[in-house]
This record gives C-alpha cells, sequence and structure tokens, in this order.
C-alpha cells in the first residue's frame, strides 16, 4: 500500500507528457527551413480520424532537454510501453532519484480491471487497484485526436522519410490545459509548442514534439518526444507471474 501511495504520483506523470510525445532527427531527414505551401488541414483531419480507430501501438516518451519531476528528488527521463486497446497495456518508467543519485525503474501492466506495479525496492510485481491510476492508457487513441485537433495555426513545415516512413511535418501551438488528460497536474496558460509527423499515405501520427512547460515544474525549455511504431499491429499482453495482492 506505502509503495501504491507513493507512486500514483510518479505513474500519474508518466504520461508526460508527451504521452504523448515527438521527435528529433533519428531516422529522419532534415526538414526545409521554408514552410510548404500545403494545407495541412486535410492530413489533420485523417489524423485525427486515424486515431480514434487505434487498436494497437507500442510507444517511447523520452525528453531531449529536461526531465519531469514525479515527486521531490525524484525525476523522470523516459516511458516505453504498449498498448492494447481497448482492455491492455503495458508501460515501464525509468527515472532518477538526485540524492542519493540513482536508477528507478517501475513497470505496470493492466488487464481489463486489473493492474499489476512493481516494488520499486525488490523489484517483485504487486496487484494494485486500477483506480489508483490516475490515467487510462486505453484511451489514448481517443486523447491523441483531442490534442491533434486542438493545434492551432497549423503550418506544413517538410517533408521527411522517418523511420522509413514518408511523412509531413507540421508545427503548431496548443495551449497546455488542453493536455490535461494526457498530463495530469498540467498548468493552464502556458504556451506550448506542438510539431507533428503524419504518415503522408494514411494519416497515421509517428512522432511528436511538445517543447516548453506544460507542468509548473517544467523549465521553460523542456523537450519531450514521443514515438509511436508497431501501430495497429497484435500486442500480446499478459499478466506477470508471482504477483501479490
Amino acid at each position: 500500500m506505502v509503495v501504491e501511495l507513493r507512486f500514483k504520483a510518479l505513474v500519474a506523470t508518466f504520461l508526460v507528457l508527451g504521452l504523448v510525445a515527438a521527435c528529433g532527427t533519428n531516422g529522419s531527414t532534415r526538414s526545409s527551413d521554408t514552410p510548404l505551401d500545403v494545407d495541412p488541414g486535410p492530413a489533420l483531419q485523417q489524423a485525427v480520424e486515424q486515431l480514434l480507430a487505434l487498436e494497437s501501438a507500442s510507444f517511447v516518451l523520452d525528453h531531449l532537454k529536461g526531465s519531469t519531476v514525479l515527486v521531490p528528488g525524484v525525476l523522470m527521463t523516459k516511458v516505453s510501453g504498449e498498448v492494447s486497446i481497448p482492455d491492455r497495456f503495458r508501460v515501464t518508467v525509468e527515472a532518477e532519484s538526485e540524492f542519493p543519485k540513482s536508477y528507478i525503474e517501475i513497470s505496470i501492466v493492466t488487464i481489463d480491471d486489473t493492474a499489476y506495479m512493481t516494488d520499486i525496492f525488490s523489484g517483485g510485481w504487486n496487484q494494485i487497484s486500477v483506480d489508483s491510476l490516475p490515467f487510462n492508457l486505453l484511451g489514448l487513441g481517443q486523447t491523441l485526436a483531442d490534442i491533434v485537433d486542438a493545434i492551432q495555426v497549423p503550418r506544413a513545415i517538410g517533408e521527411e522519410r522517418v523511420n522509413g516512413v514518408d511523412t509531413l511535418h507540421i508545427g503548431g501551438s496548443i495551449d497546455s490545459e488542453v493536455l490535461s488528460e494526457l498530463v495530469p497536474g498540467a498548468g493552464e496558460g502556458f504556451p506550448v509548442g506542438l510539431e507533428l509527423w503524419l504518415d503522408r499515405n494514411q494519416g497515421l501520427l509517428q512522432k511528436v514534439l511538445i517543447v516548453g512547460r506544460v507542468v509548473p515544474t517544467d523549465a521553460t525549455d523542456t523537450v519531450r518526444q514521443l514515438t509511436l511504431e508497431d501501430i495497429n499491429q497484435p500486442v500480446e499482453i499478459e499478466p506477470p507471474g508471482d504477483t501479490s495482492g
């Protein structure tokens, strides 16, 4: 129970932000500095439709600059996992404690109405209440669709080939509070830069870049990157062994 409560804030904010989301140059072709004369509206609408129909995906959410304060003295650096809509997800949260300096890793598996989380000290699995997790990754498609739909003043930045996929790179901005479903604790009134990489053929969201402060403890130059892969590919997520209630 102590472990569950202690890391409720940690797993809550893991979604950082981003969960969703965004992108570096790894595996990418650099965009031109001259914006394309392309209306991004149809591509964004196609992306929303694809996200609403999302069945499964794997993802990596990383910090290109800065980190996320989970609890005082503990900084989240990376989150990775898989989601199978409508009833399963598996994630690993990576973080660092400042004093003493040490690496922390927590894994979470949710299946239907049952959740499991590893103990930070022993690494063993504990069964916990789904209600104690203040996020719902099973709504990831809807959450990302709402964010894409809320992008302000979108513009086509360029075309890039990202991990073998031809994409349209779109930039814009979003109000920090719009990210509240993705990022527990998101503040109000912070201007956030948002960049999207969309599959030119199908409109599938490949990457999201979130630039700037989202929660009050963020540095103003924080940059978070979300990469989606294996979109709508079969994924197996099973209960961990040797759990305790």
